[in-house]
């Protein structure tokens, strides 16, 4: 994608001039008032490259020295000593560079897909909203529900979820029952994860850069280390080449008291996986980039292996899906990670509604102890429902409804399990 800039006299006139040029479907970044002229950025679609020519360098060949007179100072034989050295030294710092280079610009393109991905989302769910508010504009709403009908528009929900709820909760007459509707048909549509023990077997966890996967994993590991101790948990590291990576590792496995191990490609990890063999619990932590190349290359290694993918709690509707149009790897579970940063889940719960995978743990804050391994959807409804754009008054009579809610089911519960379920 490549931003290009269009000059015309009026804004009328800049927009004909970019249609014309670059078709009906360009994106116009911003438009602004230069020297009485009109000013527009817009987005261009270019070809992509491959990765062997965004990684490929400019070969420039060295001239070969002309015949130098003999050195016979002590200072000058000391530095052709040393640069010889550094001569050997020289091909690996290059084959790293190298790696890191190619590293960079494999992220750097998977980054401009994932733009290009977003802003293709953004348009669909600008046409499908402007087509749900031309449907709903001729329904009745009642006055005191017209907060809650603006703050459903101006919250980035998706279209569909975002239809459905404001047609389940059109014939109200007050706010509070409203919301308790909108936290009741989300918890409901929300499956929850049958109750299962990850704490033997194969697990690997993949997901973007930047989703958690390390802290998630290393939560995992101390978690298992507690119940069937340190010496039974191992956690590997597959083909991580980001600057730090191992480094992080090692720090939050040393913390736990879990060995950690490397594997740089397919061959170290089926050693790692054959010496690791009596182990009880082995987590694979795999990278961010070229997650379908690396999930693909473990699955031939292992292929008893459960896959877990790890998303944080405002992931978007294409980081979610892309995790589905992986070919060739069947998920077991989604781990929800950030949930105390989390604002605006609402992406998340409509994937979480439609069913295609289930939720095995959630962690929040910094500390590794903050991880839970049994998901509880009102949470997630209700953090998403709480910052919704409501009046101060109606939001925290919302509050007071929800606390009252939980803290009546809670002692339902445990009336329950007194009296040992006979009403």
């Amino acid at each position: 994608m490549e931003l290009k800039r269009i000059l015309a006299r009026d804004a009328r006139a800049a927009n004909e001039k970019a249609i014309a040029m670059y078709g009906p479907d360009v994106l116009v970044i911003s438009s602004c008032q230069v020297r009485g002229q009109t000013e527009l950025i817009v987005a261009v679609d270019i070809d992509p490259l491959t990765p062997e020519e965004a990684v490929q360098e400019e070969f420039v060949p060295t001239p070969s020295p002309a015949a130098k007179p003999v050195k016979a100072g002590f200072g000058e034989v000391l530095g052709e000593t040393l640069g010889q050295q550094k001569k050997v030294e020289k091909p690996v710092a290059m084959q790293e560079q190298k790696l890191q280079e190619q590293h960079d610009a494999l992220r750097g393109r998977e980054i401009v897909d994932m733009v290009r991905d977003e802003l293709a989302a953004l348009r669909k769910e600008f046409r499908i909203s402007q087509q749900m508010t031309m449907w709903q504009a001729g329904g009745a709403w009642a006055p005191a529900l017209q907060p809650l009908r603006t703050a459903l528009q101006e919250t980035p929900i998706p279209a569909a979820l975002r239809a459905l709820l404001m047609d389940s909760v059109q014939g109200f007459e007050a706010i509070e029952p409203a919301l308790s509707e909108i936290r009741s048909q989300l918890a409901h549509g929300i499956q929850s994860s049958p109750a299962r023990s990850f704490d033997k077997g194969l697990h690997v966890i993949a997901g973007a850069s930047g989703a958690g996967k390390t802290a998630m994993v290393a939560r995992w590991a101390q978690q298992a280390a507690s119940t069937l101790g340190h010496e039974q948990v191992a956690v590997v590291s597959f083909n991580d080449l980001r600057p730090g990576a191992w480094n992080q590792t090692q720090l939050l496995c040393a913390q736990s008291g879990v060995d950690c191990f490397r594997a740089a490609n397919q061959a170290m990890l089926q050693l790692l996986l054959d010496e690791l063999s009596a182990r009880t619990l082995i987590l694979i932590d795999t990278p961010g980039v070229q997650m379908h190349e690396r999930l693909k290359e473990v699955a031939i290694v292992a292929p008893k292996a459960e896959f877990h993918a790890v998303v944080s709690a405002d992931a978007s509707v294409t980081t979610l899906h892309r995790l589905l149009q992986i070919q060739g790897v069947s998920w077991h579970s989604l781990m929800i990670s950030k949930l105390d940063e989390a604002t605006q889940p609402w992406a998340l719960l409509q994937f979480l509604t439609e069913g295609h995978m289930p939720v095995s743990a959630v962690s929040r804050g910094d500390r590794m102890t903050d991880w839970q391994s049994q998901f509880d959807a009102s949470e997630l409804v209700h953090l998403a429902v709480s910052n919704l754009p409501l009046p101060a008054a109606d939001a925290a009579a919302a509050d007071l409804h929800f606390a009252m809610a939980r803290a009546s089911a809670r002692i339902a519960q445990l009336t329950s399990s007194q009296t040992g379920g006979i009403a």
